[in-house]
């Protein structure tokens, strides 16, 4: 899955997003685990606001992603503020083809969430595992089971704004382990209507780990991806620092 018209009002709808306190967090855990510069590659990069931040902190920065919508919105952001340096990638994820190994890869957003299946899942984790550096740190988030079933499910939020509106419909598949996700976006300056729907996919704890291994991978630290402390029974989100097994 990738967004489309919507990229071009994530950045507009998104305004909450601290990518400060995010990317903060990001850099001590990967410092913790032995990544404090190099080469970092971010996965389903979106509009770049994480990958702009890795450059301006000095890591060579590799964006990714599949939306031809997102990284157009990501290209005329690069050229604002004259961040040629940052490397960008039209890729699949789970197709991902590097030119060497990275320090660290991150993937954040519940970009996870949007592969469909557990094959999906195993080829990114795969991927990954390849193109890692033998001392790198993959630090990636996800929407857990108990957000989708709990928090998600099917809830309607309309966003109001001067410039578009927006109107965010999710429609829970528990027996599927997944939420469509229905988006109308009314641009009032455009005067133009657009429609766009996508899933979430959830998957439990143990999947993913059983998975990370098949991967040569484990898991180094697990925290809750929203107050970033210990994941309780209600955690809407995990993030995960994840090395090589040795």
């Amino acid at each position: 899955m990738s967004y489309k018209e919507f990229s071009y009002f994530y950045d507009y709808f998104n305004y909450n997003a601290d990518y400060d306190k995010l990317f903060k967090h990001i850099v001590s855990m990967a410092a913790k685990h032995g990544v404090k510069n190099g080469i970092v590659c971010d996965l389903g990069c979106g509009t770049g606001e994480l990958a702009f931040r890795f450059h301006k902190s000095g890591f060579d920065t590799i964006a990714v992603d599949n939306s031809d919508e997102m990284l157009d919105v990501l290209f005329d952001k690069r050229d604002e503020i004259g961040a040629d340096e940052i490397l960008i990638l039209k890729q699949d994820i789970t197709e991902l083809d590097m030119y060497g190994s990275v320090d660290l890869f991150t993937c954040t957003f519940d970009t996870v969430n949007h592969l469909e299946d557990c094959d999906m899942v195993q080829k990114l984790f795969d991927r990954v595992s390849l193109f890692m550096h033998p001392d790198g740190v993959f630090i990636f988030d996800m929407n857990t089971p108990y957000k989708h079933i709990n928090v998600l499910k099917n809830e309607i939020f309309d966003f109001i704004d001067k410039e578009a509106d927006c109107h965010w419909e999710n429609k829970l598949m528990l027996s599927e382990h997944k939420t469509k996700i229905s988006i109308t976006i009314n641009d009032k300056q455009a005067g133009e209507t657009y429609n766009e729907s996508f899933f979430e996919y959830f998957y439990d704890l143990n999947s993913i780990e059983n998975m990370l291994k098949k991967s040569g991978l484990k898991v180094v630290e697990l925290i809750d991806g929203e107050n970033f402390g210990k994941i309780k029974e209600n955690t809407q989100r995990y993030m995960f620092a994840v090395k090589k097994e040795k």
